[in-house]
């Protein structure tokens, strides 16, 4: 759904899961102009992060799921985190909800939008990611990408009228200015 919303402002790319099901997402996204890379942490990942490192400095954009190919649903890697540090870019969250959609049985509980409904897609600030960060920064980092996104969640589910679960509990993350550099 959300190759649908770009707006086209700078070239659109996707990681995509190196698992066969992951060349399911990339031919649908194709009909929407979205290159792709396959890579998992297993499978061609570090082809994958040169590749998205090459876009990301051409000036391009790129999709990731951050909860990775693994999960836990809704629970962030740190793989986004470190490719925003390494590109020096930020991280801009995206999400949305469909009012009619089918909830497959699927790790990470995927929706398929159903025909005749309502829809809403919601851009979070940009989170700036500093380039030099130990282990705890990284931490911090990917806690607060999971934080961010779990909200903005919440937030379209509820405004296209589905109940949202309480997320899983986190500590609580405060500003990012260290994170950011700012």
């Amino acid at each position: 759904m959300i190759p649908m919303a770009w707006r086209r402002l700078a070239p659109m790319h996707m990681l995509i899961s190196a698992h066969p099901d992951g060349q399911i997402i990339a031919d649908a996204v194709s009909y929407f102009g979205v290159d792709s890379v396959a890579g998992s942490t297993n499978r061609g990942g570090s082809a994958a992060l040169r590749t998205m490192l090459k876009w990301l400095k051409a000036g391009d954009c790129v999709g990731i799921t951050p909860d990775g190919p693994r999960g836990p649903a809704m629970s962030a890697s740190t793989g986004i985190v470190n490719l925003a540090r390494l590109a020096r870019v930020p991280i801009v969250p995206i999400t949305y909800a469909t009012s009619r959609r089918r909830m497959l049985a699927t790790w990470d509980r995927f929706h398929l939008p159903w025909p005749f409904g309502r829809g809403v897609y919601l851009w979070g600030e940009p989170i700036g990611i500093a380039k030099e960060l130990d282990d705890t920064g990284l931490e911090y980092a990917r806690r607060l990408v999971e934080s961010r996104m779990v909200e903005m969640v919440c937030e379209a589910e509820r405004r296209v009228g589905h109940r949202v679960p309480a997320p899983a509990a986190t500590d609580a993350v405060g500003p990012a200015r260290h994170i950011a550099g700012r």
